[in-house]
């Protein structure tokens, strides 16, 4: 017997940029479908940004002796206020449009309203939170939109305040001042649902 030839190949093209481009090629081209189906399903969901409503934040915080909250009053303006544990005054204020500078203020006392005795006070705490409420078909004074929330934070007992607003006062060179008006009082440990 013979011994066979070995077999006979053809000659390899030399192509080893192929090789080594190959993978990062086909990255590029997979990466480009995904972006294009992404971009396409993503698109037929989402609308304009311009279309999006806005959103309006309130923030509140404390510490051992004051809380802060802030409250959308009306169309683009926000008040601030602040409650001190001490005293149990509640102050406030919004910045004018036209000024740049606080134009309006109020200021309420709440111990009273949560059923403090007059002197009794002691080492109180406090939450202060806004909430939105249209208050706009009542009878009186004109509201703001929010209404602010103070909450004894021994008893739970809660006071509810609307946060008086006339924008012609508040458009005025001249700054206002005013006072809180008293809502609602709820004591969820007894006493009542109501302050007497």
């Amino acid at each position: 017997m013979t011994p066979l030839p070995p077999p006979v190949t053809a000659p390899r093209a030399s192509l080893p940029w192929l090789a080594a481009a190959l993978p990062a090629l086909l990255g590029v081209i997979g990466g480009a479908a995904i972006g294009a189906v992404v971009s396409a399903v993503i698109g037929g969901w989402s609308s304009p940004v311009r279309d999006l409503p806005r959103v309006f934040a309130v923030t509140s915080q404390a510490d051992g002796a004051f809380a802060v909250c802030t409250a959308p009053i009306d169309v683009g303006v926000e008040g601030f206020f602040i409650l001190d544990f001490e005293t149990g005054d509640i102050s406030g204020g919004v910045i004018g449009q036209a000024t740049s500078k606080f134009s309006g203020a109020y200021k309420h006392n709440v111990l009273k309203d949560l059923g403090f005795k007059p002197g009794q006070a002691k080492n109180p705490r406090f939450l202060l939170v806004s909430g939105l409420a249209d208050l706009s078909r009542r009878r009186g004074a004109s509201l703001g939109q929010s209404v602010l929330y103070v909450t004894d934070s021994s008893t739970g007992a809660t006071a509810a305040y609307g946060i008086p607003w006339n924008q012609q006062q508040a458009q005025a060179a001249t700054p206002f001042m005013a006072g809180l008006e008293l809502l609602d009082v709820a004591r969820p440990r007894g006493g009542g649902a109501k302050a007497p």
